[in-house]
C-alpha cells in the first residue's frame, strides 16, 4: 500500500470513533482542501464563513484538536489525489493550517475569556474584518493574518489537480452568486427621499427603523425629548459577561405594550407584518440581527442572536449596520456586504475607523459653512449612533463671534436628531431623540460633541478648517466612493413597510 494510501485510510478510521462536532468541523476541512487544490482566492473568505456557520448551527464551540484531526484527515485524502505530493509536503500543509487553527480557536477565545459560541461568532467576524480596538485584538489581526500569509504560500508552491466544480453549489470556485432582484417598492422610497435631499444613509436608517417596529408611523412620530414618558414593564436581570452592559428582560408584557414610545398606539399589523406587539424589540446590549454567511442572507430582527439575552432587540451597532447595510453602503472597501459582518464591528472600531477596517468612513472636517451633516455617525468607546436629522445650526454656533464665545457653547444649544439604538427612556431600544435631550444622559457622547462644537466654532471665528481629534469620539462620515458602495441586503420583513407613503421625517 502506498504511503498516501495507508494516510487516507488511517483517516477513514479515525472518522468512524471521531469526536463530537467531528462531521461538521470535516465539512469546514473538506471545502478548504478543495479551495487549495484549486488554488481559491476566496481560501480565506470561505474559511471564515465556515467557521462562522459551524458557531450559528452547532451551537458549541469547536476544539482545536478536533478542527485539527478534520484537516489532517483532509490534507491526507488530498495527498491520495495528488501523489506529486511528498511527505514533506504534508507536513508543511498540515502544520500552517495547525497555526491557523490553534490561533482561532485556542489562542483568540483564551485571550478574550469567550465562554459562548455567541461570544466567539463575535471574535472571529471582528478579526476577519480588521479590528484592532484593544491591544490583544491587533496581536491577533497581526497572528492571524501571518498564519494565513504563510498557508497561501505553502499553497501557491504546489501544483495540485482542481477537482470539477460541482452542479449545485453557487459558492465554488468560479461560479458568481446571483444577486437577489431588486425590491422595486424599496427603490422608488429611496429615490423619492435622495429626490428630497435626504443622504443615503438616513433613509437606511428610516428603513430599518420602520421595519424594525414593522410600522410607517414609527418615522413619522416626533422625536423623543424630555416629556416622553419611560417604558414600564422592563427589568434589568443582571451583567453582560463583559461586566459592562446590563441584561434586560421584560417583565411586564402588558406594561410595555401601554408604555413603549413604538408600539403603544399599534393595535393591529398587516398581512404578513411580525406582531411586533406582542413580542417587543427592546435595548439588548450585545445583541445583533440574526443572520446566516450566505450571500443572500437577509438582516432578520425578528430573530434572537448574539451575544446578549433571549428578548428580541439589538445593541447601538447592530443598529448603524442595519442601517448603512440596507443601504447598500459598504463599511469597508471593496468587501463583499453581507448581513453576517454586523457580528464584526463593535461601536468602538468607529472611533478609528481606519484604523479597525472601516476603510469606507473618515472622521469629518469642519470649516466656517460646514460641520455635522445628517447622516454622519458618531462614536464613542461604548455606544455609536446615526445622525437622522440637522437643523440650519445644529452646533448652535450662530452668534459666535470670538474663541471666548465658543468656549461656552454647551450641548443645550444643539439642533440634530439622533437615531439609535439604546437603553434610554428604560431600554426602549431602536430611537429617535432630540440630541439636546438625550445627551446629557450620555456623559462621553455629550463631553466629546461638545469638544466637537468647539472646533465647529472656532471654524467658524477663525475662518479656518479643522479635522477634530478628541481622542474620544469622533463622528466619521461615509465616502460614497464606487468601491464602498455594492448591492444593499434586504431586511426579513421588510414587505411590511412598502406601503409607507413616505421616508421623509
Amino acid at each position: 500500500m502506498k504511503k498516501h494510501s495507508l494516510y487516507f485510510a488511517l483517516g477513514m478510521m479515525m472518522t468512524a470513533c471521531a469526536p463530537q462536532g467531528y462531521e461538521a468541523a470535516n465539512n469546514i476541512a473538506s471545502q478548504t482542501a478543495q479551495d487549495i487544490a484549486c488554488k481559491d482566492k476566496e481560501l480565506e473568505t470561505k474559511l471564515w464563513d465556515g467557521l462562522k456557520t459551524y458557531l450559528l448551527e452547532q451551537k458549541s464551540i469547536p476544539t482545536a484538536d478536533t478542527m485539527k484531526q478534520a484537516m489532517h484527515d483532509q490534507v491526507d485524502k488530498l495527498a491520495e489525489q495528488n501523489p506529486q505530493l511528498t511527505s514533506g509536503d504534508v507536513k508543511r500543509l498540515s502544520k500552517d493550517l495547525d497555526q491557523l487553527v490553534d490561533s482561532l480557536l485556542s489562542e483568540a477565545p483564551q485571550g478574550e475569556r469567550v465562554e459562548t459560541p455567541e461570544q466567539l461568532l463575535i471574535l472571529l467576524s471582528a478579526i476577519d474584518v480588521g479590528d484592532r480596538t484593544t491591544v490583544f485584538r491587533s496581536y491577533m489581526q497581526d497572528k492571524v493574518r501571518g498564519n494565513f500569509n504563510q498557508l497561501q504560500k505553502t499553497v501557491q508552491s504546489f501544483e495540485l489537480n482542481c477537482p470539477a466544480p460541482s452542479g449545485d453549489s453557487n459558492t465554488t470556485a468560479g461560479v458568481t452568486p446571483t444577486q437577489p432582484e431588486p425590491n422595486r417598492d424599496y427603490e422608488y422610497h429611496k429615490q423619492q427621499a435622495l429626490n428630497s435631499g435626504t443622504p443615503l444613509s438616513v433613509f437606511g436608517g428610516r428603513w430599518a427603523f420602520a421595519t424594525a417596529y414593522q410600522s410607517c408611523q414609527s418615522i413619522q412620530l416626533p422625536s423623543m425629548n424630555d416629556q416622553t414618558p419611560e417604558v414600564q414593564g422592563i427589568s434589568i436581570v443582571g451583567k453582560h459577561s463583559d461586566g459592562v452592559g446590563s441584561k434586560r428582560m421584560i417583565a411586564s408584557l402588558s406594561k410595555v405594550q401601554s408604555t413603549h414610545y413604538y408600539v403603544r398606539d399599534m393595535s393591529s399589523y398587516g398581512q404578513g407584518c411580525f406582531n411586533v406587539r406582542s413580542n417587543p424589540l427592546i435595548y439588548d446590549y450585545g445583541g445583533k440581527p440574526y443572520a446566516t454567511t450566505a450571500t443572500d442572507s437577509p438582516i432578520d430582527l425578528f430573530k434572537n442572536n448574539g451575544d446578549g439575552t433571549s428578548v428580541l432587540g439589538i445593541d447601538c451597532s447592530g443598529y448603524v449596520f442595519t442601517s448603512m447595510a440596507t443601504a447598500g453602503l459598504r463599511l469597508k472597501a471593496g468587501r463583499a456586504l453581507k448581513a453576517s459582518d454586523s457580528w464584526a464591528w463593535g461601536s468602538s472600531s468607529y472611533v478609528e475607523p481606519q484604523d479597525n477596517g472601516l476603510t469606507c468612513l473618515s472622521k469629518i472636517s469642519v470649516t466656517p459653512a460646514v460641520s455635522m451633516k445628517a447622516g454622519d455617525i458618531v462614536a464613542v468607546y461604548g455606544h455609536v449612533l446615526l445622525i437622522d436629522k440637522v437643523g440650519a445650526d445644529p452646533f448652535g454656533i450662530a452668534s459666535a463671534k470670538t474663541e471666548a464665545d465658543c468656549k461656552k457653547i454647551t450641548s443645550d444649544g444643539f439642533n440634530f436628531v439622533v437615531a439609535q439604538s439604546a437603553p434610554s427612556k428604560g431600554g426602549i431600544g431602536i430611537n429617535y431623540y432630540e440630541a439636546r435631550n438625550y445627551l446629557p444622559t450620555s456623559s462621553k457622547m455629550k463631553t466629546g460633541l461638545e469638544k466637537y462644537a468647539y472646533y465647529a466654532c472656532m471654524a467658524k471665528v477663525s475662518n479656518k478648517t479643522y479635522t477634530p481629534n478628541v481622542g474620544t469620539l469622533s463622528v466619521v462620515r461615509h465616502k460614497g466612493t464606487p468601491e464602498c458602495m455594492a448591492p444593499r441586503v434586504k431586511m426579513a420583513r421588510e414587505s411590511c413597510i412598502q406601503s409607507c407613503s413616505s421616508f421623509v421625517r
